[in-house]
């Protein structure tokens, strides 16, 4: 037996196969009750969908929502966590209820398909973060090293000149790094002033 799929079931449904595409598939249904039932199930579906009311946003909808996004953000409570946890919960389950009816698929093959998804994604995901990690850790030791060799630098130099140079190179370089962070923050103040 060669069953259809849903894609055909809807088109059916929806009046649009051809003439021969829908005196295959009313042949194919007349020898499948498996297919038979699917498609009572989606023309159900279908005429209940049909019959809800059409969903209007009240006029001043979009102005409650931009006055809202302006107000202060309200504390989080344990019962607010609590009650947003059960939304995301119920959310999911219905997704998975709406996802087992229009797929036809039962909703253990969903959840497992769901689970191989998600451990998909979590391997994955270590892999990148793993990978990551060692590029910090080279980063830091090559870091390490050419600190290691300023300092060796350093010492080398310092072992040519004498004591008082010594201060006076290190005043010296303290000063410069003062200078530097004055300059940058007259230039970052000046640039914010600006800007505004």
């Amino acid at each position: 037996m060669n069953c259809r799929d849903l894609n055909t079931i809807y088109a059916y449904l929806e009046g649009d196969l051809s003439a021969a595409e829908r005196s295959d598939f009313e042949r194919h249904l007349a020898r499948c009750s498996q297919c038979r039932s699917a498609v009572e199930e989606r023309r159900l579906l279908l005429q209940a969908a049909a019959t809800l009311p059409p969903f209007e946003v009240p006029e001043d909808f979009a102005a409650g929502v931009m006055s809202r996004l302006g107000a202060a953000p309200s504390r989080a409570t344990v019962f607010g966590w609590l009650v947003a946890a059960l939304a995301g919960f119920a959310s999911f389950a219905a997704t998975l209820v709406v996802a087992a009816l229009l797929t036809g698929h039962s909703l253990s093959e969903l959840f497992l398909g769901f689970n191989r998804f998600l451990w998909d994604n979590v391997r994955n995901l270590s892999f990148v973060v793993t990978k990551g990690l060692k590029y910090l850790y080279l980063a830091g030791k090559i870091l390490a090293q050419v600190f290691q060799q300023i300092l060796e630098g350093l010492k080398v130099m310092t072992s040519f000149i004498g004591p008082e140079a010594q201060v006076a190179a290190a005043c010296a370089a303290a000063l410069i790094l003062i200078g530097a962070g004055v300059v940058w923050r007259r230039k970052f103040l000046w640039e914010r002033h600006h800007d505004e």
